[in-house]
């Protein structure tokens, strides 16, 4: 199942857990910061082949990923 949000979501809709972790593509500028986050499991390295229709998100549980849910605010409007 491919699971969207519009925004970062507080649990995995899989397994519940709150460790969602933000995927970071291309080639990072390192720094102590980022290596805090990749450790603590805040941010994943994604790679960088990005295709344009690729994850934001995942779980660091259990790996289930989450991707952004594009809302289209001309049409909400009418």
């Amino acid at each position: 199942m491919k699971y969207k949000s519009a925004r970062k979501p507080s649990k995995c809709p899989e397994c519940g857990s709150v460790k969602i972790a933000e995927i970071l593509y291309g080639l990072p500028a390192f720094s102590d910061s980022l290596r805090e986050k990749i450790k603590d499991h805040e941010i994943v390295l994604g790679g960088c082949c990005v295709s344009g229709n690729d994850p934001t998100w995942v779980c660091a549980a259990c790996n289930t990923f989450i991707y952004r849910m594009e809302i289209d605010f001309d049409e909400s409007v009418n």
